[in-house]
């Protein structure tokens, strides 16, 4: 007879409340199981499994709890230090998942998330060229990592230094051409550099990607308007309100382009809808440029509420 097999319903059971959403009970589970006879392989199995419950249900202290008693018990597991870590970062707390990350790659040296998480708590936390170390890091050890890539490109876009974003986007496209997001990027930095033809070539694959991402049919546009052609911005504006998750600033942009071939009628309608889904847009609407002329105007009145 298998003396874990006790254990092992329990864990199933587990399962079964996890995947129904019922988390409290797959906890209380696999509480159970841990009374049980088993192999220190799977008690550590056990304890990550309600880590990522807690971690699931946001309460982050209770998995680094969980996580603690695995290196209480089993020594330096790299996943219960790296999973602090993370628990930490979601917790806002800087100094303790930059050590908890490091302690992660101290275990293993080749451990890709320490390296890549690490280098995006710098990057979110402004220590830029700490973050560009360790993204560099994660290339070198990882040369295929496209989302590495991609996000050292974005350090440099950001630094203005569009040449160096350029050489990252260009890599981890090759590396992963369904990426949306470095195929935009790509775009975007194409646009820094004046070469408009490349942007809109890359706009448009990203597009094709990911076309529920408003910002890519934003970005059209504004090159469609630079190069004076507002029947192509209004046609991708369109396309992107039919697609796109999020249209508030769609209908806001296609209510600027209306104006300037003189469609008054069809840019107030825009306008109410960008408000209507977004009503932060009115403190804009209060010191647009393009609207200037039409502050006493009823339906400028009645969209901002002064009817």
């Amino acid at each position: 007879m298998n003396r874990y097999r006790r254990s092992d319903n329990y864990i199933k059971l587990a399962q079964n409340f996890y995947l129904n959403g019922e988390y409290k009970k797959s906890v209380e589970a696999l509480n159970k199981a841990l009374r049980f006879e088993n192999t220190e392989e799977k008690y550590i199995e056990i304890y990550l499994d309600k880590a990522q419950i807690y971690y699931e249900v946001k309460n982050y202290y209770n998995a680094i709890k969980v996580y603690n008693v695995i290196i209480e018990r089993f020594g330096e597991i790299l996943q219960a230090f790296y999973g602090i870590g993370v628990m930490y970062d979601f917790l806002d707390e800087f100094y303790l998942a930059e050590k908890y990350y490091k302690k992660s790659i101290a275990i293993d040296e080749n451990f890709r998330e320490g390296y890549f998480f690490l280098a995006d708590l710098y990057d979110r936390y402004g220590f830029t060229d700490k973050a560009i170390c360790y993204y560099k890091k994660t290339i070198e050890k990882f040369p295929k990592d496209y989302m590495a890539y991609n996000n050292l490109g974005s350090i440099f876009e950001m630094q203005k230094n569009y040449e160096e974003a350029l050489k990252y986007f260009k890599a981890s496209v090759e590396l992963n051409p369904d990426y949306f997001r470095s195929t935009f990027n790509l775009g975007i930095a194409y646009e820094r550099l004046n070469s408009e033809d490349k942007a809109l070539e890359y706009y448009y694959r990203a597009c094709k990607l990911n076309p529920e991402y408003q910002d890519i049919y934003l970005n059209i546009s504004a090159l469609y308007i630079k190069q004076k052609k507002f029947m192509e911005s209004l046609e991708i504006l369109t396309e992107g309100i039919s697609y796109a998750e999020n249209t508030y600033n769609l209908y806001y942009n296609r209510a600027c382009v209306y104006l300037k071939v003189g469609e008054e009628e069809k840019s107030f309608n825009d306008l109410e809808n960008a408000v209507k889904e977004n009503p932060k847009l009115i403190d804009y609407l209060k010191v647009d440029e393009d609207f200037k002329s039409y502050r006493k105007d009823e339906r400028y009145l009645k969209i901002i509420g002064r009817d």
